[in-house]
């Protein structure tokens, strides 16, 4: 499946296909939610102590870890949470679903009334959809480095440019 072609899901009882945003709107709104929920990763990756060390993300995440690291890192997560940037990014996804054969744009409200459940089901797809290989590509170093391109002990690997 190529980047164009529509993504297809079920959801409660509707079948929603979602296309993809246009790149440069995608790639701002991308911005605003790694701004968002950036700072609360940090602390969920620095919870996971050693064993980030030396792994990347899709092996953390097979890692047998408590409830109380998973209650910690929701917490963590969910307390960085902005309201206009989940309203921008709700905007930008509903105009580019349909849901059974129609525009979600135009039936948002009336889909989603008192089923905010079915509406959180279809934004988190949304971002799988629109940035699943993108926050791969972002976060696959950070069991590695601590942030993308910043090793844990918060130095930078870039080489020097002073001519000293």
């Amino acid at each position: 499946m190529s980047q164009a072609d529509p993504h297809a899901k079920t959801i409660g009882e509707h079948e929603f296909v979602m296309y993809m945003l246009p790149p440069m709107q995608s790639h701002d709104l991308l911005m605003d939610v790694i701004q968002m929920i950036g700072p609360g990763l940090g602390p969920v990756f620095d919870a996971l102590g050693s064993k980030a060390k030396d792994k990347a993300l899709s092996d953390l995440l097979n890692e047998d870890l408590t409830s109380d690291f998973f209650t910690k890192a929701a917490e963590t997560l969910f307390s960085g949470l902005r309201k206009d940037v989940l309203e921008k990014a709700i905007k930008a996804l509903r105009q580019v679903t349909q849901i059974d054969g129609k525009s979600l744009d135009s039936t948002f409200d009336l889909h989603f009334l008192g089923r905010l459940d079915l509406m959180y089901q279809w934004l988190i797809w949304g971002f799988k959809v629109q940035w699943g290989k993108a926050f791969g590509a972002l976060l696959g170093g950070i069991g590695q480095q601590g942030a993308v391109g910043i090793p844990r002990s918060g130095k930078s690997q870039s080489p020097s440019t002073s001519t000293g």
